[in-house]
């Protein structure tokens, strides 16, 4: 059930063994690439995760060992059962000393399989609560699933303050802090990748054919899944408000289908407002720079790390003030926050950013400075990296290697 690893550094003997666990290779090629061969420096990084051609070639370039471990990302109790036996003995023939997890299939079993290993430091990071959006049922599994997750660990940390709170208030964590670092986020900004005027590629040629009509037309971009949980609905709806003011305003969306169901409401503004839908895309960069403004009206997150890129572009945001994705800006300096599910209130600070650019414009510099200042990715890894070495208890150091 699990393959043996595609790469292995040479170890000294005298680095500590962290090992990082996630479900999805999404996650691991996203979030942690540059990560793990920055915490290479100090430490024998392993990385468990389900298998996925791309993570070979992650391993390589990230100089790690790799562990390809199947791990359904919906409840399934026999091939999670399958799953946590391997985990198990995969910690007991590996013995990290530190082991971090995230997200929440590889969180559960993780916290299980490490505590009953005897993993001196377990340390969950929190990138979103599932349970938010859920409801009946689902939210009492998906809290009980937190609730023993958390009480498994030795460590919580939350990417965003507003989620810290909401873990907390909702007693999933018992006596238990939940940490955040610095200013938030779970992996930070490359701000010389997400640059304003940098080298970029082109956009497709139909985005090109809706961008070109008139340099006057107010682009609404989102980027991400395009899923319920996002807001795209409330999106629409506004730039429909807009329209019906007499404002000349597109919308671009840029993201894989997740089953948000938009071509009904697509539809009916078809004669009032140009939306394109443009679909996952290797590089995002240049559709944001083609952005007015970014528009993410997710009813949860954890930290919206797309709105930082965007921020680092200059392209500051309209967020909903819903969990984590208020923390991803600065209230009328380098964005603006609307209720959750407020389409009105959307699209009356749209109609406002419209007659006022230089508003846009500023905002979208105090966004770059703020990114470089408490986001830039080298900042956010070295708080990370000192919060596992604090979570290191000092007997792990000298656990006996097989």
């Amino acid at each position: 059930m699990r393959s043996r690893m595609v790469t292995e550094q040479t170890r000294s003997g005298t680095k500590p063994r962290l090992c990082f666990v996630v479900t999805s290779h999404v996650s691991a090629t996203t979030f942690l690439k540059g990560y793990l061969r920055f915490l290479g420096r100090n430490w024998d990084v392993v990385l468990i995760c389900a298998p996925h051609p791309a993570l070979a070639t992650l391993a390589l370039e990230e100089g790690i060992t790799l562990h390809a471990l199947p791990m359904a990302r919906n409840p399934s109790p026999v091939k999670d059962l399958i799953s946590l036996m391997s985990l198990i003995r995969l910690l007991s023939r590996i013995e990290p000393d530190v082991v971090v997890y995230a997200t929440p299939k590889a969180s559960l079993l993780t916290s299980i399989a490490a505590w009953l290993t005897r993993v001196p430091a377990r340390v969950y990071e929190l990138w979103g609560l599932r349970l938010e959006t859920s409801q009946g049922i689902s939210y009492r599994i998906f809290w009980a699933m937190e609730r023993l997750t958390m009480a498994l660990s030795t460590r919580v940390v939350a990417n965003s303050r507003s989620l810290a709170e909401l873990a907390i208030g909702l007693r999933l964590t018992r006596d238990r802090p939940v940490d955040v670092l610095g200013a938030g986020s779970s992996h930070g900004v490359d701000i010389d990748w997400f640059a304003s005027g940098a080298d970029l590629p082109a956009v497709d040629e139909e985005t090109a054919m809706l961008l070109k009509p008139s340099a006057n037309t107010f682009t609404v971009g989102f980027v991400g899944r395009l899923h319920p949980d996002k807001g795209i609905d409330v999106l629409l709806s506004a730039l429909a408000r807009c329209a019906d003011r007499g404002v000349t305003v597109q919308g671009l969306l840029v993201g894989a289908a997740e089953g948000a169901r938009l071509a009904g409401q697509i539809e009916s503004l078809r004669d009032r407002v140009k939306v394109r839908i443009v679909g996952e895309v290797r590089d995002v960069r240049p559709y944001i720079e083609a952005m007015d403004v970014l528009v993410l009206m997710s009813r949860r997150e954890g930290f919206p790390n797309v709105v930082l890129e965007a921020a680092a572009m200059q392209t500051p945001a309209i967020v909903a003030n819903s969990t984590g994705t208020v923390d991803s800006v600065v209230d009328g300096v380098t964005g603006w926050v609307a209720p959750v599910d407020d389409t009105k209130a959307l699209a009356n600070c749209l109609l406002d950013l419209e007659t006022d650019r230089e508003k846009i414009r500023r905002a979208g510099v105090s966004a770059r400075a703020w990114v470089e200042r408490e986001f830039r990715r080298e900042v956010i890894w070295s708080l990370h990296e000192e919060y596992f070495a604090a979570a290191l208890l000092p007997q792990s150091r000298n656990r006996r290697r097989k």
